[in-house]
């Protein structure tokens, strides 16, 4: 079975504690991730700050975002079974948080409304038999180098529209404060029919997961990465799908990139020509090679 190598990654929060991003690998298995929670937006915490996890033991989480980020990361190192499709292994995964989060909770989750409910975006990829597969809810994206040609998997139409609508809703009088309303009216939509399918605890989303299946090689670069990261395409024009994957896979790359995409994010008065509802937006991105 072909696997992949771990390259470099970086995940560089927004403020002070953990973020939201997550992500992880397993060389072996191929396999590899990128996990951003969806900011908080909810009228109350749904999870404790404090929770006790066997063998890990206390587990502190800043947000019910960071709690549902690292636990569809920690599910994400159980490896798909054989012959199992992307989105059957990512309907289990979704199930099995879904599971967590019944017995962590604070509440009875199936009496909240679904704003309060947490949820990610996220990208999975596995390495076998000559192809990467890859399946993802929401906005993280993915970029395959082998040889010459680069190649695009995530939803760049989501991406260009989400900031368009940050836009204008950020030239409106409520600015910022009736953007965060609107996501709250966003995120009670979620994972119905007619709207956005994300990870949070409706396995049924897995089904409208996002797939692509691309030709891989040895020697072949895959990088993955959360939306906050890829700013440096979109909405900020600093690099194109091509130049990013360059000076990614160059020496000190990631970490040249997170400098030039903080360095875009000094001025807060920049938002609402560039469409964000956050100055900063926590970055990570996972580089491997496949074998």
């Amino acid at each position: 079975m072909p696997g992949i190598t771990f390259v470099d990654a970086v995940n560089f929060p927004s403020g002070n504690g953990t973020g939201d991003d997550r992500y992880g690998f397993d060389e072996g298995m191929g396999t590899a991730w990128v996990v951003d929670g969806a900011t908080d937006v909810g009228t109350r915490r749904v999870f404790p700050e404090l929770v006790e996890r066997p063998p890990s033991g206390p587990l502190l989480f800043e947000s019910d975002a960071a709690w549902y980020a690292d636990t569809l990361n920690a599910a994400f190192t159980a490896p798909p079974r054989s012959g199992e499709a992307p989105k059957a292994y990512l309907e289990r995964i979704i199930a099995c948080v879904a599971e967590t989060a019944r017995a962590e909770a604070l509440c009875d989750l199936s009496a909240e409304p679904r704003h309060n409910l947490p949820s990610a975006g996220g990208i999975w990829m596995r390495c076998e038999g000559g192809s990467a597969d890859f399946a993802g809810l929401g906005d993280c994206v993915a970029i395959v180098r082998s040889g010459s040609h680069t190649h695009f998997v995530g939803q760049l139409d989501l991406i260009r529209a989400e900031h368009a609508f940050n836009r204008q809703q950020l030239a409106e009088p409520a600015g910022k404060a009736g953007g965060y309303a609107n996501a709250r009216v966003s995120r009670g939509r979620m994972n119905t029919e007619g709207h956005h399918w994300v990870f949070s605890i409706h396995p049924e989303a897995a089904d409208r997961a996002e797939t692509d299946r691309v030709s891989v090689s040895e020697g072949d670069h895959i990088l993955l990465m959360s939306d906050g990261f890829f700013r440096l395409v979109e909405p900020y024009g600093i690099c194109t799908v091509e130049t990013l994957m360059d000076r990614a896979i160059e020496e000190d790359g990631l970490l040249s990139l997170v400098r030039d995409l903080r360095n875009a994010e000094r001025n807060p008065d920049d938002d609402a020509k560039i469409g964000r509802l956050k100055t900063k937006d926590d970055a990570t991105a996972l580089l491997v090679r496949v074998d």
